[in-house]
């Protein structure tokens, strides 16, 4: 027996090792062999969106991991995809919602109201995502849920809105902050935009664009808006605001800078904003100078996509714009 105590114990440290190996790969398995590998350096784009009535944006989720699927599946007319999804795990999402008892049962329903619905072990696979790029690209204003271990396209779904989650299959009894909150923002109908180019003068600003110094007289002559915005803040509520300045199209060209696919704003406190291509080009997004008439804080600006309902989709206190 004494001779067998040795052997026993060097087993029991191989298989000590080969435990903590296994725990630090950064990968998440799930039983038909898909993989989320975890990712960093990846930046969050804005979004909002409610969580069993719980607002969800990118300040709520930022020190939590992503993680990197590539996910196939199979469409109504029989064609195979495959794509790769970044974000952070369903299970990390209820759990930044303080949602922490067992939920079998996920609804994710889209801003034009389609929805998909998940049942059982597949809302905690680490494969299951809110995804925040598909093959490299942002989302173009809310996130995707992807199932990634599911092979149906149809249970895939972009531009999420809200989720709920129950632990019997059927909708719990809450009610949804996003539609009482936006019941009285027409869907699809723009907010109006005004000329007041000879109406205003703004008192000096200075932000950077692509590391250039930009100031009144960089913009001189540029055609300046007024735009009256209603969006959601993270209680729930709408607030309405105007918006004054010049369209973000405008300034970059005023700049010289061409060819960008997205733009990030970056306020004095480092909080940042990103906007994909159609919001930068929209005729409704803003660098603000001033918002209600009131100057920005020493000089900073507002970069505003009116069209936008979600307040976490702008940005305050902006000292740089970075168009990439």
């Amino acid at each position: 027996m004494k001779k067998l105590l040795p052997i026993l114990l060097a087993l029991l440290l191989m298989l000590s090792i080969i435990s903590c190996s296994d725990g630090e790969n950064n990968q998440s398995p799930v039983p038909n062999g898909l993989v989320a590998e975890e990712v960093r350096g990846i930046t969050i784009p804005a979004f909002s969106i409610y969580v069993n009535g719980i607002e969800i944006t990118q300040n709520t989720v930022a020190e939590y991991p992503m993680y990197s699927v590539q996910a196939t599946s199979v469409n109504s007319s029989g064609t195979e995809t495959t794509v790769t999804y970044v974000g952070f795990a369903m299970k990390d999402i209820l759990q930044a919602a303080g949602l922490n008892e067992t939920y079998v049962w996920l609804e994710a329903t889209a801003s034009d109201g389609y929805t998909v619905t998940l049942k059982g072990d597949v809302i905690y696979e680490g494969t299951t995502l809110l995804a925040m790029t598909k093959d490299g690209s942002p989302f173009a204003s809310s996130p995707w849920m992807a199932p990634c271990s599911d092979k149906v396209t149809g249970n895939y779904l972009k531009g999420t809105a809200s989720i709920l989650v129950n632990t019997t299959e059927n909708a719990p009894d809450i009610k949804n902050p996003t539609a009482s909150a936006t019941g009285n923002i027409p869907s699809g109908v723009l907010p109006e935009i005004l000329d007041r180019t000879d109406k205003v003068e703004f008192e000096p600003y200075s932000f950077l664009v692509n590391g250039t110094t930009v100031t009144n007289d960089t913009l001189a002559g540029l055609k300046i808006y007024k735009i009256t915005a209603v969006t959601v803040n993270r209680n729930g509520e709408q607030v309405e605001a105007g918006y004054t300045g010049y369209k973000l199209a405008d300034v970059l060209n005023a700049c010289g800078v061409k060819g960008y696919t997205k733009v990030t704003a970056i306020a004095n406190d480092g909080y940042k904003t990103e906007l994909a291509k159609d919001l930068i080009n929209s005729d409704h997004t803003l660098v603000a100078i001033e918002k209600d008439k009131e100057l920005g804080e020493d000089g900073t600006v507002w970069l505003a996509p009116c069209s936008e309902t979600a307040s976490s989709a702008y940005c305050k206190l902006v000292v740089e714009i970075i168009a990439e």
